[in-house]
């Protein structure tokens, strides 16, 4: 064969491949613009039909009660697990730390994170600058390299939503080994689990939940992590680039379960971000035991936590200020009045309200 001829062929091949690398990719990509049209656990549920014995003649597993379900048992210590749970930027690093600082608890940070802390190396070292005397996220990931048989990528970002009859075992397997393997008792900070706290309660109903939440105008700027931002001004594009830590992706997630998060429907970004702090709020009050504010953590931590480790039964009720002092800073003057007004605010979230409001009505 010529070498023109070879050439005239390497060419051919290399025009294939790149069209067949580029048909994948629309593929993907257009499955991903059209999930609600996919078939998933967010289907109409089944109507009209309720659990009952398998018929006992065949010899198969009896039926399961309602006090058997629950596939976690109680750690051989007694200790209750707790979920922290809390929306990005609410300073939930901080009172991971705090847990991490206190007798008696293995905190162990954000679970769910695709870093994977238990995974080692850099990424479980690397901790970020705002968070103030945080070291080694991973610290308490050590030796359990064996967990990523259990995990799962998609978690950070799919099936965000998951409602009592929702079915992940790998994910109840993986929360499940954490708590059995905490050295103490099991605080599990988590910024992944607010919508999923449904599920959470009928898989876990011995844990406990700890919710934290945050000045949502506050958080907005705290998510917004590019110098270029989302000034007031700005609309929101429906090819938006910037994701303002997770807030649309999240959004394009939860909008098959909760139309109104979609991005398409809003003209700034923040109607996105507050659904979702609206929403995650509202999952954290029905199935939360515990509420508190960041607010009130930084200028109170004492007086904030007291009755939250006497309601766990944490070190024993006792909070240990001398060791949480250099972790805390003064809370910083509100910074969202310089960036638009509070009539702007006002709007947007009225709007969302009058939405959320209608919706959860009908």
């Amino acid at each position: 064969m010529s070498t023109s001829h070879s050439n005239l062929l390497r060419r051919l091949s290399a025009r294939l491949l790149d069209a067949l690398a580029r048909s994948y990719r629309f593929n993907l990509t257009w499955r991903e613009a059209n999930r609600e049209l996919v078939s998933g656990q967010q289907a109409a549920r089944v109507r009209g039909i309720t659990y009952g014995p398998p018929p006992a003649r065949y010899g198969t597993a009896p039926a399961v009660t309602e006090s058997e379900q629950a596939p976690t048992p109680r750690r051989d210590d007694g200790a209750r697990a707790l979920f922290v749970t809390a929306r990005f930027r609410s300073g939930s690093t901080l009172l991971w730390n705090i847990f991490r600082h206190t007798p008696g608890v293995t905190a162990f940070y954000e679970p769910l994170n695709e870093r994977q802390w238990f995974r080692g190396g850099a990424d479980a070292e690397r901790t970020d600058p705002t968070h103030l005397n945080a070291e080694r996220y991973g610290a308490e990931y050590a030796g359990m390299a064996d967990l990523a048989q259990w995990f799962d990528p998609a978690w950070t970002f799919r099936e965000l939503y998951m409602d009592a009859r929702s079915c992940d075992r790998r994910l109840a397997r993986y929360l499940a080994e954490l708590v059995a393997r905490a050295p103490e008792r099991p605080v599990l900070q988590c910024n992944r689990l607010d919508f999923r706290l449904p599920w959470l309660r009928r898989v876990f109903p011995h844990a406990d939940v700890l919710l934290l939440y945050r000045n949502p105008r506050e958080q907005w700027l705290s998510v917004q992590r590019s110098s270029s931002g989302a000034p007031p001004q700005r609309r929101l594009c429906p090819d938006e680039t910037e994701d303002y830590f997770y807030t649309l992706a999240w959004a394009r997630d939860l909008r098959r379960v909760f139309p109104c998060l979609d991005p398409g429907q809003h003209d700034h970004a923040y109607a996105v971000h507050y659904l979702l702090w609206r929403l995650s709020y509202l999952f954290g009050q029905q199935y939360a035991d515990v509420s508190i504010a960041y607010e009130d953590l930084v200028r109170d931590c004492a007086g904030t936590l007291r009755p939250v480790f006497e309601r766990f039964g944490i070190n024993g009720g006792q909070v240990s200020t001398d060791a949480y002092a250099p972790l805390l800073k003064p809370l910083a003057p509100e910074r969202w009045p310089s960036y638009a007004s509070a009539a702007w605010f006002e709007d947007i979230e009225a709007a969302c309200e009058h939405e959320l409001a209608r919706f959860l009505d009908a």
